[in-house]
């Protein structure tokens, strides 16, 4: 049971009164007057305390007692009082602690509840002023936001700057607070007590609490703030998490949705742009030696300047080439700063920038480099980085997909086409789509076996002694991996001194048929590590697709060759004599040159037939044709029209040129004997644009002639 005071008060009272009724002496009234004094002092105040002393000692009076007594008695009693007083100061300041911490825990816990509802962490951090409103009663919060090398940006408005204990909080990574400090944007310009709470999430600073107010801080409620600011950093980690999920399943279905490398790229764009507030990217495919954007995110007013830079970047300009080479990102923040900085970026005013290469399975280095920047300062935070290396896996899932179609499309696509292309386009074709598709390739070429060597059919860049055939042996040795592996169709790559340009690659690949390297693909780079297993791959898959398109050539050249050739004597026969009429003379009139026709009819023929026998007479147009190769010069194409006629075309040769030519091949006819019987030839010769001015002219001219010798002759 608890007794008031005012009840305490009458009893000591009333108790006195009965000790003088009793007529006791006055030290036995003294401890009711002591507990009349002290209560007094306790509840009401030392004033109050000290004239219930006075008016006690003043009561003694009533009693027995010496001067001694009114003096011990009466310091006992205003000791009692101070006492008093100090003592139900402590339990009233204890008190009003103990309700405000009360207060303080109340919304706390409050805090603990609202927090975790919260979806966004940008919304949690604006909601904290109203949150904590009841916490900060006659006080100033103000929440400084991360921004980046140890900057301090406001939220919301208010000081355009933080305060040094701000500053010191961010650096020290713990709460901070001081007492007191002028600052100069309090109102009244009082001296305030501050404090200085960071907000950590997985121990990197996102935000900065400072409160300002004009009471001292206790313990107490520093140790419950701190541990505010510790659930607000835990629920901005698990935001961060939730925010991370959702945009990784947003990102894998708007990529599962891409069709190709461009919507690939731009999806993956289009998802992590608003996630870490870029304001441009571009995503950059390594290609024929230089960076090609596949797909770019650019501001509209920032285009007539980084559209050029989007489409193509050359070797080797700026941290995009870094990333490639290196196969590490770059981050910064103080972009201008840095050595690689691209001129234009600078003078635009980017600040945070990342070039991040994106790596697929068995590469050695990021194929394609992921670049996004913006212009004001933006902190890489761990948790961006999380962001940007979640995406980054799924990104580079779905990229490998489609540049495995692409592969495989552009492939079946020479395989459709090529029938529709001359035999030397289609092997230009099919170096073009490897040095595009093979990753790390520059230039390259291929070489086709014909006639017992290998011939450089197609080439990119500039690639040594094209012109001149390879022996077998010759290839072998290039190739260095043994005949064995050359009919496996084993790739090899090689890295070696160029002599000239540092360090170049080489990736060779022998195409095998039916026991023969029927070609070599080579493809080159000046970059020593360009090649790696992901080219060995995409090399493999030419592999078939060159064979089948070789062999089909070369068994459709020899149908060709075998329909415009005469089967007796190996010289182009007369459909073939028809067409490169044709062609020759149409040549020669694009490139202004002079062609000359011979049109050669055999005498003394028929004598050989029908005294000696066919036999004797094929073996005598076989000699005929040998001799006329012999005696012709390069460039010379020999026909035999049938029977006992021949044709000649000598291009870039005038009348008087084609009249030499003609009198050192009669004379070479003329040696040609079987038995004792000697051929000997009519002539008839025609030169365009000398003396015809088309194909069916120039031939009309020269029969006419060779039939005009021929009556001369007779």
């Amino acid at each position: 049971m608890v007794i008031p005071y005012p009840a305490v008060l009458v009893l000591s009272l009333a108790a006195m009164v009965a000790v003088y009724s009793l007529g006791m002496a006055g030290v036995y009234a003294l401890p009711w007057m002591m507990f009349f004094t002290a209560i007094t002092a306790s509840v009401y105040g030392p004033g109050p305390g000290f004239l219930a002393a006075a008016a006690s000692v003043a009561g003694l009076h009533f009693f027995r007692s010496s001067l001694q007594d009114y003096l011990v008695m009466g310091f006992i009693l205003f000791l009692s009082a101070h006492l008093a007083h100090l003592v139900g100061e402590s339990l009233r300041r204890a008190h009003r602690r103990a309700k405000q911490l009360a207060q303080i825990q109340e919304v706390f816990l409050q805090g603990l509840e609202v927090v975790p509802r919260f979806f966004e962490r940008h919304q949690l951090l604006r909601e904290l002023p109203r949150l904590l409103s009841r916490l900060l009663r006659n006080s100033q919060l103000h929440i400084w936001v991360y921004s980046g090398a140890d900057r301090l940006e406001p939220l919301e408005e208010g000081p355009k700057a933080p305060s040094e204990l701000a500053q010191r909080a961010l650096r020290e990574r713990r709460p901070v607070w001081h007492e007191p400090t002028r600052i100069a944007w309090l109102p009244g310009g009082g001296r305030p007590y501050e404090l200085a709470l960071p907000i950590l999430a997985r121990e990197e600073p996102v935000a900065v609490l400072q409160i300002v107010r004009s009471e001292a801080w206790r313990p107490e409620e520093l140790e419950l703030f701190a541990r505010l600011a510790q659930t607000i950093g835990r629920q901005l980690e698990h935001l961060h998490d939730l925010e991370l999920r959702r945009l990784l399943l947003q990102v894998a279905d708007r990529l599962a949705a891409a069709h190709d490398k461009r919507e690939v790229a731009q999806a993956a764009l289009q998802s992590l742009m608003p996630a870490l507030g870029m304001e441009g990217g571009v995503v950059f495919q390594h290609r024929r030696g230089m960076l090609q954007g596949v797909a770019w995110e650019i501001p509209q007013d920032l285009r007539p300047t980084l559209a050029p830079l989007a489409r193509r970047l050359a070797r080797p300009r700026g941290l995009a080439w870094q990333a490639y080479h290196s196969g590490m990102p770059f981050f910064t923040e103080d972009y201008g700063a840095h050595p690689e900085a691209l001129p234009e970026l600078k003078q635009l005013g980017f600040e945070t920038l990342v070039a991040y290469p994106v790596h697929t399975r068995d590469a050695t280095k990021g194929r394609v480099v992921l670049v996004l920047g913006h212009r004001g300062r933006l902190a890489w935070t761990r948790s961006r980085k999380e962001i940007l290396l979640g995406v980054e896996r799924i990104f580079s899932s779905a990229l490998e997909r489609a540049l495995q179609d692409e592969l495989h499309q552009r492939i079946n696509r020479l395989l459709t086409e090529a029938w529709s292309y001359p035999s030397q386009e289609v092997y230009q074709r099919i170096l073009e789509a490897a040095v595009e598709l093979v990753p790390g390739s520059e230039t390259g070429s291929l070489w086709i076996w014909e006639e017992e060597a290998y011939a450089c059919r197609a080439a990119i860049g500039e690639v040594w002694d094209c012109e001149a055939r390879q022996g077998e042996g010759d290839m072998l040795e290039w190739y260095a991996e043994g005949s064995t592996r050359a009919l496996e169709g084993a790739p090899r790559i090689r890295a070696e001194d160029s002599g000239q340009a540092g360090f170049a690659a080489n990736l060779c690949l022998p195409v095998a048929h039916q026991g023969r390297v029927l070609a070599y693909l080579n493809l080159d780079s000046q970059d020593p590590q360009a090649f790696a297993e992901d080219s060995l791959a995409a090399a493999r898959l030419f592999a078939t697709p060159i064979a089948t398109l070789v062999h089909e050539l070369q068994s459709r050249a020899a149908l060709e060759k075998a329909a415009l050739t005469d089967g007796l004597t190996g010289l182009y026969n007369r459909r073939a004599f028809d067409l490169r009429l044709k062609e020759e003379v149409e040549r020669a009139r694009r490139y202004r040159y002079p062609i000359s026709l011979l049109v050669i009819d055999l005498k003394n023929f028929k004598p050989i037939n029908d005294q000696l026998g066919h036999a004797a007479g094929d073996r005598a147009l076989r000699e005929v044709a040998r001799v006329l190769l012999q005696k012709g010069r390069a460039g010379d194409m020999v026909f035999r029209w049938g029977g006992d006629e021949f044709a000649v075309l000598l291009p870039q040769t005038d009348a008087e040129g084609a009249l030499a030519v003609g009198q050192r091949l009669l004379a070479a006819i003329a040696q040609v004997c079987l038995e004792g019987i000697c051929l000997s030839a009519n002539l008839g010769q025609a030169t365009f644009p000398q003396e015809a001015q088309d194909a069916e002219g120039l031939l009309r001219l020269a029969d006419d002639r060779m039939y005009a010798d021929k009556r001369a002759s007779t």
